[in-house]
């Protein structure tokens, strides 16, 4: 395992991850603007941090206060090492699970009782099925995520993702350097 990241705040903050091998880790800037974004609503969310790595989105929403947290990422190591994160810090409400994105979240879908009210997905910036991405999230029988419900996807700076996919409209882009965060509603 790499050396890793640091949880950026909450009662958490400052506590460090383990990162996976391969993983590239949202920068702690990038994290702080995110939750500094969602602000009071990660307080009671269920939250669902998809391409999670080494967790430290979804640990951090546990640390501010989410109800709970799925962590899902495709590679073994991560699963393992978010796992172990999430146990080292104590980290309660915080579960794992291993799946291929975005084709297992039809799976997933079918398996959750209640819809996440926050998603964050970090996928490699080789990634190209950002719509598809999308329209997994909020398409189906049984949507992963609540009506008025906010995604906010981690891309690199040089793409341009959709302003609207299904009920959800793009209500914002920051950037930070290489990096951005489009922010996105789910309407009705």
């Amino acid at each position: 395992m790499k050396p890793g990241v640091r949880v950026s705040g909450g009662e958490l903050r400052g506590r460090g991850l383990a990162v996976p091998p391969g993983a590239r880790p949202t920068e702690g800037r990038v994290r702080e603007a995110l939750f500094s974004i969602w602000g009071e609503s990660v307080a009671g969310a269920r939250v669902l941090d998809l391409f999670a790595g080494s967790g430290a989105v979804g640990i951090e929403a546990a640390g501010r206060g989410a109800l709970d947290v799925l962590a899902i990422d495709d590679d073994p190591r991560a699963v393992r090492t978010i796992a172990e994160n999430a146990a080292r810090l104590a980290a309660g409400g915080v579960a794992v699970r291993r799946l291929r994105l975005p084709a297992g979240l039809a799976r997933l879908a079918g398996r959750e009782a209640d819809p996440f009210d926050l998603v964050f997905a970090d996928p490699p910036y080789a990634f190209t099925g950002y719509a598809a991405l999308l329209a997994a999230l909020v398409g189906g029988p049984s949507p992963l995520l609540a009506p008025g419900g906010d995604i906010a996807v981690e891309h690199s700076s040089r793409l341009d993702l959709p302003l609207e996919v299904g009920p959800l409209v793009r209500k914002d882009v920051r950037r930070y350097g290489e990096s951005s965060l489009s922010f996105y509603r789910r309407l009705g």
